[in-house]
């Protein structure tokens, strides 16, 4: 039987983030290119994200746990996770990621 310390030093091993690609590979291969079809309404002009980066970000935050868009704000507006998003979607030249407002704009 493994102890609740055990547990917490094999948890410190897990790259989450691997893990969860290992999952979208395995169950949604063809996800980040589903995602880049969507058809963004909104006008053109004003287009800095493309519609995989701005979806990406809500089912981060759902897999995250996180509650509400301002969290998410919060919580992914570093710098090593904006390096991991542009590498995970094959768009390493990304600098910033989306402002909640933003991706409520676009899902409205």
């Amino acid at each position: 039987m493994v102890t609740r310390k055990e547990k917490r030093e094999m948890e410190k091993e897990v790259n989450y983030l691997f893990e969860l690609l290992k999952t979208q590979n395995h169950f949604f291969k063809n996800l980040n290119k589903l995602l880049k079809t969507i058809d963004d309404p909104r006008h053109q002009s004003y287009i800095i994200y493309d519609t995989e980066v701005l979806l990406m970000m809500v089912i981060l935050k759902n897999a995250c746990n996180l509650k509400s868009m301002r969290e998410m704000t919060n919580e992914f507006n570093k710098e090593e996770c904006i390096k991991n998003v542009g590498k995970w979607l094959g768009n390493e030249d990304l600098e910033e990621l989306p402002h909640y407002d933003t991706i409520n704009d676009f899902l409205a």
